[in-house]
């Protein structure tokens, strides 16, 4: 039972409180290291992929990175913590949340940006990418914040909240302007015109926010490797720009 919840919100990639889960060893793993015996372990047991094991600073303590999530276990598999945060009070800082960080970590140029509405805002000297739903609230709220900035704006438009969302993606995509047509909707909520059907790249666009472990939008990649998950103002962007990465 115990086991079947932890695989459960492990697939809905859920942002829960701290939760403790004993999971009792039935087998033992041949493995040439700990960490390899924990991955091949875990990933039986949770029923998803395991990409990385680390140890931690703490005696019998490891980091698990699997599904977009760090949890943690000691070396016989027997206890993992799923959704807490470990911190080093010594140091101040929040272990999981640098991990997390790590993992997420997007270069820009890695993505298909021919695939993405790119808009120039002031003087666009700044780069970020955004994960966008054309029936998204705060993603509309988004725009008036892009014009507070000197940044350019590549969108993958996102169809993910309702039938609506894709009817609205393809009328925006398949437009004459679709950068122009984005803007009025999203910022004048002028609706898109209906349009004859045309190649749209939503499958590999939702094949990418999955791969970028995307769970809702708005998302908004950095240049810097950083990553905000929702609504951002023009300050917070900024700042979140200029951050030096860990």
């Amino acid at each position: 039972m115990v086991l079947n919840q932890v695989r459960s919100m492990l697939k809905q990639i859920s942002y829960c409180g701290v939760a403790a889960f004993a999971l009792l060893a039935s087998q033992t793993v041949m493995a040439t290291s700990v960490e390899e015996s924990i991955k091949e372990g875990l990933t039986k047991r949770l029923q998803q992929p395991v990409t990385e094991v680390r140890k931690t600073p703490f005696d019998n303590l490891y980091e698990v990175r699997v599904q977009g999530s760090v949890v943690y276990t000691d070396a016989a598999r027997q206890f993992v913590i799923f959704g807490g945060q470990l911190y080093d009070l010594e140091k101040n800082t929040n272990l999981t949340e640098l991990a997390l960080e790590e993992m997420n970590r997007v270069d820009i140029d890695s993505l298909p940006l021919d695939k993405a509405l790119k808009m120039v805002y002031g003087d666009g000297k700044n780069r970020l990418v955004t994960f966008e739903d054309p029936n998204c609230p705060w993603c509309k709220r988004l725009q008036a914040e892009f014009e507070q900035m000197d940044v350019t704006v590549y969108t993958f438009v996102t169809p993910i909240l309702s039938p609506d969302s894709f009817t609205k993606t393809e009328n925006i995509l398949c437009a004459k302007d679709p950068v122009q047509t984005w803007k009025d909707w999203m910022a004048k909520n002028i609706s898109p015109k209906k349009q004859d059907r045309c190649e749209l790249p939503i499958n590999e666009v939702l094949a990418l926010m999955q791969h970028s472990n995307v769970a809702g939008t708005p998302a908004i990649f950095f240049d810097n490797g950083k990553r905000i998950n929702g609504f951002a103002d023009a300050e917070r962007m900024r700042q979140t720009m200029q951050a030096k990465v860990e």
